[in-house]
């Protein structure tokens, strides 16, 4: 299958044209000299030494019609409101505390002054619900497709960052919420969840088009010292959590009855044929926290997560010396492979539903 835009036949550069290839690439060739740069490519978000103990962290995130999106699947204040709350998830995924954001967008000419007004109400309306303001940015002209860059700073203590470093062997992998609403979500959107009914499509939509990120929750794993490492499910909870085990040197094993499914998930999945757990451990963007707390730890991990914020976490498996990911089941334990979303090769492929909306 060929790029739209004319080049190389994907199945011909696997490894040359990845998203993640192109990052490793540009991290080998960064030597960063500033002492401020504490941490840069390799996590969540990029941390700037204040001294003190005190950091800020960094992070951004890109949108593009037809690739992250369709105009049309959504409204423009769900467009705004999602566009912000992906970027927080990274700082939530540090352990951070969010602060401000700034807007690049690349408008196409045309688009109606309503649905600037839309687009503009959900940025704010997302921003004054998780308290980080707006300090700047740029705008420009963009020929052929809407595209909004936002970069959000948070900050925090650096003894309390959770870092995809952090993991420990024998560490309780975590899990902030269940997984797999937001895939489905976009099955709902693009039109393609027969027999699927209202509520359920409702609350699937919603999921996809509107997360949550888990500010409070990285706080309280940071403040308490609860975890040391973490990411939210963006790619999906194979593939991420597959960052962790690169970073921190080890290997993970996930218990498949652990894994938590929702109802909304399991109706869809009944519905249409797919499998539930499928679309848990691989859909990604449901921004959910993956994070890893030490075994003496877990228990109360648990409590307060339910006592502070009235949340239940999912213990899901352990990280292990064993490198790779492995899947425990009935039949035993098998390697599985970090399947999840790549921008650049689905990004390349010929645009379908399916492949023109994945965020």
């Amino acid at each position: 299958m060929r790029s739209r835009r004319g080049g190389a036949a994907v199945s011909e550069t696997p490894e040359l044209f990845s998203e993640f290839g192109f990052i490793a690439g540009l991290r080998q060739a960064c030597r960063p000299r500033d002492a401020m740069v504490d941490l840069g490519i390799g996590d969540d978000c990029a941390v700037l030494a204040l001294g003190g103990g005190r950091c800020l962290l960094l992070t951004t995130d890109m949108l593009i019609d037809r690739v992250h999106f369709r105009l049309g699947t959504l409204s423009p204040f769900e467009l705004g409101m999602k566009a912000l709350a992906v970027n927080l998830s990274d700082i939530a995924a540090m352990g951070g505390r969010p602060v401000c954001w700034l807007l690049a967008a690349g408008l196409t000419p045309g688009l109606p002054a309503d649905f600037l007004a839309e687009l503009k109400r959900g940025l704010f309306s997302c921003a004054e619900r998780y308290g980080a303001d707006l300090v700047g940015g740029d705008t420009v002209i963009a020929r052929a497709d809407l595209c909004l860059s936002l970069t959000v700073v948070g900050e925090s203590e650096r003894e309390r960052l959770l870092l995809r470093s952090g993991a420990r062997e024998g560490d309780v992998v975590f899990l902030g919420r269940p997984t797999g609403e937001s895939a489905a979500g976009l099955r709902v959107v693009l039109g393609e969840a027969a027999g699927v009914s209202e509520e359920t499509r409702r609350i699937l939509r919603r999921a996809h088009l509107e997360p949550e990120p888990q500010l409070e929750l990285g706080r309280l794993l940071a403040q308490e010292g609860l975890s040391r490492a973490a990411i939210d499910v963006s790619d999906g909870l194979l593939q991420d959590l597959g960052h962790i085990c690169e970073e921190s040197g080890l290997g993970a094993e996930i218990d498949e009855a652990a894994v938590p499914l929702s109802e909304p998930l399991r109706r869809f999945a009944a519905a249409t044929g797919g499998s539930a757990l499928d679309l848990a451990l691989s859909g990604g963007e449901d921004y959910a926290l993956l994070f890893c707390v030490p075994p003496e730890s877990a228990g109360r991990c648990r409590e307060r997560c339910r006592e502070r914020l009235g949340l239940e976490v999912y213990p899901i498996g352990r990280m292990c010396a064993r490198k790779g990911l492995w899947l425990r089941s009935g039949t035993g334990l098998r390697e599985v492979a970090p399947r999840g979303y790549d921008a650049f090769r689905e990004g390349l492929t010929e645009e379908t539903p399916a492949e023109a909306d994945r965020g």
